[in-house]
């Protein structure tokens, strides 16, 4: 193979310049294209995965407007105010060329309410606040007598440890299917007892604030028992001695 000579090699480096300018040139054009073409503009918003939160709302969060550039649209920007809503527990913005924006959201779902004086506190089934609202919810157990120290909107209740007392009514499927069946937890600070009402009108004497967890694993096996046998039950009581004890209408 014949060795380039020194002024090959000087007229090679040049047009190897030459292209890697021409494209530097190319790519700036395409870019001042790009951003300024009216085939570019954001002319479909859409909006997933929403059922709590509307879509004109969502929309006005993300500062996306449609007519605007969809290159100048900053996703991760967008992303960023959206997560900042209580209801969002994740938030996804894709652009799809030329004029498409995507918002796929994945909501916080409302599970239970605390009645803090005539306020009631909304959370989800992993203790995170999602308002304040002045309306009881039906059909959502009803949490009394419990306290929540400095709580916000759109973190957990946990963050604050003086909360964490609380921590076995949340984070676990199999109890959080137990206490959809209850309509109101009532604890009574001064003898450290809770009372529950169950959706099928069973009263249920729970006993103290301890082995939460374990106490509502075995209060869904006697529901169980009892849905089984049909039983004629209307109150179980689990806070005397080790076995609890069913009260019937026989």
């Amino acid at each position: 193979m014949k060795k380039m000579t020194r002024v090959e090699r000087k007229k090679r480096r040049k047009k190897i310049l030459f292209r890697i300018f021409l494209l530097i040139i190319l790519v700036i054009i395409a870019t001042i294209f790009a951003f300024n073409s009216k085939y570019f503009n954001i002319d479909y918003i859409i909006v997933e995965g929403n059922d709590k939160l509307d879509y004109d709302y969502i929309v006005n969060t993300s500062l996306i407007d449609e007519g605007e550039n969809i290159f100048r649209v900053k996703t991760s920007d967008a992303e960023k105010l959206l997560n900042k809503l209580s209801y969002i527990k994740n938030v996804s913005v894709k652009r799809k060329l030329p004029n498409t924006i995507y918002i796929s959201v994945d909501e916080r779902n409302l599970a239970y309410q605390f009645r803090i004086l005539s306020t009631y506190v909304l959370l989800d089934e992993e203790g995170y606040l999602l308002e304040l609202s002045n309306e009881q919810i039906d059909d959502i157990p009803m949490f009394v007598g419990f306290e929540l120290t400095d709580i916000k909107v759109g973190e957990s209740i946990f963050s604050n440890d003086k909360n964490t007392i609380l921590y076995d009514f949340f984070l676990n499927d199999e109890v959080y299917n137990t206490i959809m069946k209850m309509s109101l937890i009532t604890y009574n600070e001064n003898d450290n007892n809770i009372n529950i009402e169950l959706n099928n009108g069973i009263g249920v004497a729970f006993g103290p604030l301890d082995n939460v967890k374990y106490k509502i694993r075995l209060l869904d096996k006697i529901l169980l028992d009892i849905e089984k046998k049909q039983i004629k039950c209307k109150m179980i009581i689990m806070n005397k001695g080790d076995n609890p004890i069913l009260v019937t209408d026989d």
